[in-house]
């Protein structure tokens, strides 16, 4: 499996079809859900990585494994 950040390899964590769980080395552990992963194919976007995985870090520290919404999607693409 590949990143659905960084597109480096990544492990993928099987969960439910709400949401796309990945653990990668460079981007960490994170969720995407079914909402923000339509959003991303509806409009052609691309993560801007350097500023996700700012936003994961800072996540990171929370205890819960960061989740990428439908809400977030839109603040962390490449513009």
């Amino acid at each position: 499996m590949t990143c659905l950040i960084c597109n480096d390899p990544a492990v993928a964590i099987d969960v439910d079809a709400d949401y796309l769980e990945r653990v990668c080395q460079k981007c960490g552990h994170y969720r995407i859900t079914a909402a923000a992963l339509v959003l991303i194919k509806a409009h052609g976007w691309r993560f801007d990585v350097a500023l996700t995985r700012k936003w994961l870090a800072d996540q990171q520290g929370s205890g819960m494994i960061p989740t990428i919404d439908s809400h977030q999607v839109a603040r962390l693409i490449d513009v």
